[in-house]
């Protein structure tokens, strides 16, 4: 499916801030990495369950190591461990507030400048989320909000420091049958996205974005499609106002490991290639 393969099905509706526009963002770079990845999960010791990732870019290789277990019905904890040794944890909570999750994680040596607070709630055609780091010092928070108004929602989101509102968005998107359009104003205004996410038929869904910087004065534009085939894999293809051409085939090679497949060329015909197991 279009879902596990790092393309998201179409969205009809945005739940928080960061699904506005969403499915444009899906299919014109969702899932385009071109290093190469293998990932092994499947395995459980008891109530654990276990993963490992590789991962390389040119010449440099590295690979972690992930647990996942329930300490209780209302907690999923997770620990990390890096090739370089570097230990990552986490745990989310729910059921504290209707519709609330609290996600805390840190790295155990270094909690102090590492801790994390991450809350998002779901309430009715509320979608809030509001994340803290940087606690031990100078304390950041990360807000946003999201309200549906059925066919359309509307959002808006910024980052709060002691020295006061830094970077800022608002977005809305709306949905005409098929159609989704969205807007997002970012970067303090300055940057201005325009998209439309078109569902042809079951299976195949075409995007499109224009992006313009104010203070540059530059446009740039991209567009793609996304189609499930008949065979259950998925492709995709996706091109750029830069002359750039961006591609993904995915699919299940044997049964139970799913695959994928990028590629790039530019308009200087230089090229870059991606593959990842799973």
């Amino acid at each position: 499916s279009l879902a596990s393969t790092g393309i998201s099905p179409p969205r009809t509706m945005a739940k928080y801030f960061g699904d506005i526009a969403k499915g444009v963002k899906d299919i014109l770079s969702g899932g385009l990495n071109y290093n190469h990845k293998v990932a092994v999960s499947g395995f459980k010791a008891g109530d654990v369950a276990l993963k490992a990732d590789l991962a390389s870019k040119g010449t440099d290789f590295n690979g972690t190591a992930t647990a996942n277990f329930s300490p209780a019905s209302d907690v999923a904890a997770e620990v990390t461990v890096s090739d370089a040794g570097v230990v990552k944890a986490q745990a989310a909570i729910t059921g504290l507030l209707d519709g609330l999750k609290t996600t805390v994680s840190a790295e155990p040596m270094n909690a102090a400048k590492t801790l994390k607070i991450a809350n998002q709630l779901l309430s009715g055609d509320y979608g809030v989320k509001a994340d803290v780091t940087n606690i031990a010092s100078s304390p950041k928070a990360d807000a946003s909000v999201c309200v549906n108004l059925g066919d359309a929602q509307i959002g808006a989101e910024a980052a709060i420091t002691d020295k006061g509102v830094g970077a800022y968005s608002i977005a809305a998107q709306l949905k005409l049958d098929d159609l989704t359009l969205s807007a997002i104003l970012a970067d303090k205004l300055d940057t201005v996205k325009a998209g439309a996410l078109y569902k042809l038929d079951a299976d195949v869904t075409a995007a499109a974005e224009a992006i313009h910087k104010v203070s540059a004065g530059s446009t740039s534009v991209s567009a793609g499609v996304a189609a499930k085939l008949a065979s259950g894999h998925s492709a995709r293809i996706v091109i750029s106002s830069a002359a750039v051409l961006q591609g993904s085939y995915s699919g299940e090679i044997v049964k139970g490991v799913q695959a994928t497949a990028c590629l790039q060329v530019d308009s200087k015909q230089a090229y870059k290639i991606g593959r990842a197991h799973v």
